[in-house]
């Protein structure tokens, strides 16, 4: 009888040694120094990490998992298994749906996660769950953009405003990691550590994305895909203007509802994409299905949602003084944004970012304040 060597346990564990002897190998080469950086902004309660990568994507995924190493157990170890066991989600079930988004991962983001996983000493199966978590659970969050005579100064704005669970710790780490990869623009993550995947980001080149969950077109909903946090980050990391960005997103294999903001400030151009599985509907100011003005694009808590108009009335009444602070306003006013807050100013590379606590929700917070334009110009960076 003929045995496929493919299911040979003696063949496994000499593909598993082999496995981990070139990870010690290439782990041993990382000079972590060169490739990675950690500091802190804010005070008390606002403090946040801020992470400066640099190299090929498994000299920033190593550095990013050892300088955080004990954050990163902690977000595998506890946040994890907690959010697993809201989404009624085992770890094998988790693994097999990630399987489904390996085929459609760029190679250089699966080096990425394998060298978190050997720089904070843990196995890639529990880096790659926790960022199967994003595309797996369903989150009503808040953005707009808004640009031209929508703006006061004509300055581009948009802002994410993330609602989701914060009572199972995932507020405790939050991060900005700043990212000059060999290839693509170098990028902002408004995240968590131990992330390598992105649900907030924006670019040096002037591209911004948030992302909303929605269920309306849940009948074609598949994970063989690109999971949102990654679809998001391929258009933050590759594209230099609108269209690169929106057909990235438009082009690439999609798994479930989401809605997604992307704004360019190159062009003073913003949209609004309605995405699943199988569609993907992008709208600007000009088509936008709700009441809006020209430069002007924004959903909450889904398409059909009421608090569009909630969103769309504040927009309407600030239209042509719409800056940071009434974007700030918005958030708190309304009350989106409890786990993180975010208003990007592309243009500019400015970034306000409030976190939330155990205690208080992120729009109540205090903002930090970061320019990404000045952390690329950083000597780590420059030298």
């Amino acid at each position: 009888m003929r045995v496929s060597i493919i299911k040979s346990p003696i063949y496994a564990l000499v593909m598993l040694s082999v496995a981990m002897s070139l990870a010690m190998a290439q782990s041993a080469q990382v000079d972590v120094a060169s490739h990675g950086r950690r500091t802190e902004i804010g005070t008390g309660d606002s403090k946040v990490t801020v992470l400066y990568l640099k190299g090929t994507a498994y000299e920033m995924g190593y550095a990013h998992g050892k300088l955080c190493a004990d954050e990163v157990r902690y977000m595998a170890h506890k946040v994890a298994p907690l959010m697993m066991l809201g989404l009624k989600k085992s770890a094998g079930e988790v693994d097999a749906i990630w399987s489904g988004y390996t085929p459609h991962l760029r190679p250089e983001y699966i080096q990425e996660i394998q060298g978190v996983a050997d720089g904070a000493g843990l196995p890639l199966a529990e880096i790659q769950r926790m960022l199967a978590i994003p595309d797996i659970s369903e989150w009503h969050c808040t953005f707009f953009a808004a640009a031209g005579k929508a703006t006061k100064g004509n300055d581009l704005i948009q802002i994410r405003a993330l609602d989701y669970e914060t009572g199972v710790g995932i507020q405790k780490y939050p991060a900005i990691i700043i990212s000059q990869p060999e290839h693509g623009v170098p990028f902002m993550n408004v995240s968590w550590l131990g992330q390598v995947g992105m649900v907030t980001g924006m670019n040096a080149a002037g591209i911004a994305m948030s992302e909303i969950g929605d269920d309306w077109d849940m009948n074609t909903d598949s994970f063989d895909g690109r999971p949102l946090n990654f679809v998001i980050r391929d258009s933050v990391e590759f594209a230099k203007n609108i269209d690169e960005a929106v057909g990235l997103v438009q082009n690439g294999p999609r798994t479930t509802s989401l809605l997604y903001c992307i704004s360019s400030a190159s062009e003073n151009q913003v949209r609004a994409l309605k995405t699943s599985h199988a569609q993907c509907n992008v709208y600007s100011p000009e088509n936008l299905p709700f009441a809006t003005k020209p430069g002007l694009v924004y959903m909450s808590m889904g398409f059909d949602s009421k608090w569009n108009k909630k969103v769309g009335d504040y927009l309407g009444a600030e239209y042509g003084q719409i800056d940071v602070a009434s974007a700030q306003n918005l958030m708190k006013t309304l009350h989106t944004g409890s786990l993180h807050a975010v208003v990007f100013t592309p243009g500019t590379g400015d970034a306000w970012i409030a976190n939330a606590t155990s205690k208080t929700k992120a729009y109540d917070m205090p903002y930090n304040h970061v320019n990404l334009k000045a952390a690329l110009a950083d000597s780590f960076f420059t030298r």
